[in-house]
């Protein structure tokens, strides 16, 4: 990926050709998870949105859902990936 100004990871196939991670958190319960977004581009396709409201549609909390909780009342968190947290993935030149 280039130097392509500004900088846009609106979908997650972006966010992948980026090197970044996203992680979320339950608000609910407190549980936080580190999500593969790898696997995520496998299951939704790489034009899936990765904004807020767009994930919120497609993830929840499996724990809170089990108890019969809210389970969409999530926060998600963007993260620069080191080549070591990328195993091994190197983005395209």
């Amino acid at each position: 990926m280039g130097k392509e100004y500004p900088f846009v990871e609106d979908t997650l196939g972006k966010k992948l050709a980026a090197g970044t991670g996203l992680s979320v958190y339950c608000l609910t319960c407190k549980r936080t998870a580190l999500l593969d977004v790898a696997e995520l581009v496998k299951r939704f396709g790489p034009d899936q949105p990765c904004l807020h409201w767009d994930l919120v549609k497609v993830i929840f909390c499996h724990e809170c859902r089990a108890a019969g909780r809210d389970d969409r009342n999530l926060q998600f968190t963007n993260h620069a990936m080191t080549p070591e947290q990328r195993k091994g993935w190197t983005p395209c030149p």
